[in-house]
């Protein structure tokens, strides 16, 4: 079991989504605190140890620190801009 932190920037970009893409990632957020590679998950090339979770068109950015269990959350946002702004 994993504890899930969402960043500041995180938690502002999720709190601007529309209620149904909001409550999509928010459910798969959740998920990861039981597997956090559960889904479709890869690691961000060029940026070590950050990973990436496609939830439909959105993109959720986070790293695992397995020695405390927890997961952050980075970032979220829609593919054409996440990895501009990553």
């Amino acid at each position: 079991m994993f504890k899930v932190i969402l960043h500041r920037k995180a938690q502002r970009e999720i709190e601007s989504l529309q209620d149904r893409h909001r409550k999509r990632v928010l459910d798969a957020i959740r998920s990861m605190g039981l597997d956090p590679f559960s889904g479709d998950v890869k690691p961000v090339r060029g940026i070590r140890g950050v990973f990436r979770r496609r939830v439909g068109e959105y993109r959720v950015a986070f790293t695992v620190n397995f020695e405390i269990g927890e997961v952050v959350v980075l970032k979220v946002g829609k593919r054409e801009r996440f990895y501009r702004e990553l």
